[in-house]
């Protein structure tokens, strides 16, 4: 008898294969593994042990801005396919008066940064976090005792990205913040997973600065909700391994439809 083998193995290898080789779309849901608050009125503090973040501008005119940071590659495969990303806020803390609603953007962040540990020392100010300590950033540093921001708060185009990756109206409390889905959000996490030497997450930013009392306090990942939840739609692309089982299963399975004609 010829072709035993493929009597044998040509439709299951074809199923098996077919089954490990197609593609279907998998959601992940993230919080930060790091997030911090550059505060420009106290240059030199550092609030990233608090259970929450500052980003915004005060009543005193004075900006902060936010930095988060995601770790994907522990659950995402590499090679992965980034379809849809949206990142969700809460806030947890806004002027007690005359707040400002205002249009909040993400930009990729360029360069590393150290969240630290600090949390406030004054419970009347909680804003001002405590002195930072080597490793902290700080308005001034990315790391304290290693390198500075470009300007202080960091400068566009150097520390972070000149393009706005995804924007949201924040309003206040009880008004959940979505960052929608954007190409230019979708890039950025493609980017990450595909060079994660490179992921320094994002900066939160207001969009008009000058404008005050949009400053929003937002739960940080020290809170107990988990604080900001990123959001991943991906397709896993197969191993190289299960695609050359394909083309064995559609070898056997040529081979064997020709043999029963």
């Amino acid at each position: 008898m010829k072709f035993p083998i493929c009597r044998i193995i040509g439709a299951p290898a074809l199923v098996l294969a077919l089954s490990l080789v197609s593609l279907h779309s998998e959601v992940a849901t993230f919080n930060p593994v790091a997030d911090t608050t550059l505060i420009q009125v106290e240059p030199n503090a550092n609030l990233g042990g608090a259970n929450f973040f500052n980003a915004g501008t005060a009543g005193n005119g004075n900006r902060n801005r936010a930095l988060l940071q995601f770790s994907l590659s522990e659950v995402i495969p590499a090679g992965s396919i980034i379809n849809n990303v949206s990142l969700m806020l809460d806030i947890v803390r806004q002027p007690a008066v005359d707040l400002t609603p205002a249009t909040f953007g993400l930009r990729r962040t360029l360069t590393s940064w150290g969240e630290g540990d600090k949390v406030p020392i004054e419970e009347g100010s909680p804003g001002l976090g405590a002195p930072a300590t080597d490793g902290d950033a700080t308005w001034t540093y990315r790391s304290v005792g290693g390198a500075a921001w470009a300007t202080p708060g960091g400068r566009v185009g150097v520390d972070f990205s000149s393009i706005v990756s995804s924007t949201a109206f924040v309003y206040g409390i009880g008004d959940p913040v979505q960052f929608e889905s954007t190409p230019e959000l979708t890039a950025d996490v493609q980017f990450w997973l595909d060079n994660p030497n490179a992921n320094f997450g994002w900066m939160l930013v207001t969009e008009t600065e000058e404008v005050r009392k949009s400053a929003r306090s937002f739960a940080s990942r020290e809170d107990a909700s988990g604080g900001p939840m990123l959001i991943i739609d991906f397709t896993p692309v197969p191993e190289p391994a299960a695609i050359g089982l394909l083309g064995l299963g559609l070898v056997a399975f040529g081979i064997l439809r020709r043999r029963q004609r």
